[in-house]
């Protein structure tokens, strides 16, 4: 489920357009190492495509020292003597100033309570997220490599989209308001709001790492001239659909358009 921050996902093996993102919605790093080598490729600040955390980076406001006390600590009871009683609380409404915890795009964002974000899920297996999406926004194709995913939408309606892995058929479904879909571990997902409302949903997962894998920012970190199309993680506004149309299925494409006139919302145009 990403969230992210400001990927629009238009690649072309002829003309691959990248820069970092917004320094609004990307978290800030700090980093003992020689950054990695930039890009030869100009910037484009209409597809910001995110780079790999460097080697030996550290995230700021994450407490480093908590989380390995909780890691290393003998069992529960000593786990929650480390533990203030408000550290027990996660405010989806008002996240923590930090990396990871929320993850925002044009479409919509997703606020994180994973292990990094709220400590106090060390060693219970267990994290959540709630996303909040926009009109006819969606978040495009993710895989969450170490946990399974339980996504109920509590407002609005929602299709939701899955490939568990190669050989599988496609898993498809339209949900109402408290729907629920099943996202196996690893399984290629997206979630889509078709109406007019804003949508929210609440995803559940069964690891408190349960990881982001995106096929842009996977890819994109590959020998440039061994991609040729990728697509990022992002909260994707309907009006860009002629900018990744040819990124995905034709039905979920239609369905934007669909959305995008019942809606009144005017496309992005081609550049």
């Amino acid at each position: 489920m990403q969230f992210r921050l400001s990927i629009s996902a238009v690649v072309t093996l002829a003309s691959l357009c990248f820069t970092s993102p917004t320094p609004e919605s990307s978290p800030t790093l700090t980093s003992t190492s020689s950054p990695k080598a930039s890009s030869t490729r100009g910037p484009d600040p209409e597809f910001p495509i995110p780079g790999e955390v460097p080697f030996n980076t550290t995230f700021p406001n994450t407490d480093y020292a908590l989380i390995a006390a909780l890691k290393t600590s003998p069992n529960a009871v000593t786990r929650i003597a480390l533990l203030r009683d408000e550290q027990f609380k996660f405010d989806f409404l008002n996240p923590p100033a930090q990396g990871f915890a929320t993850l925002e795009g044009r479409g919509g964002k997703l606020v994180n309570a994973f292990s990094i974000t709220f400590p106090a899920l060390v060693g219970n297996n267990m994290a959540m997220a709630v996303g909040f999406t926009k009109p006819c926004g969606f978040n495009t194709p993710h895989t969450h490599p170490r946990a399974t995913e339980l996504s109920i939408v509590v407002n609005g309606s929602m299709i939701s989209e899955f490939v568990s892995e190669t050989g599988t058929r496609k898993v498809r479904n339209v949900h109402s308001t408290y729907s629920m879909v099943l996202f196996p571990a690893g399984a290629l997902h997206l979630e889509f709001n078709p109406n007019c409302e804003p949508m929210t949903f609440v995803a559940a997962f069964n690891s408190e790492d349960p990881g982001i894998n995106t096929p842009a920012e996977s890819l994109f970190m590959l020998d440039d001239d061994l991609v040729g199309l990728a697509t990022g993680l992002e909260f994707l506004e309907g009006a860009d659909i002629d900018l990744y149309r040819h990124l995905v299925p034709s039905s979920l494409a239609q369905g934007v358009e669909s959305c995008l006139t019942k809606c009144g919302i005017k496309k992005t145009a081609k550049v």
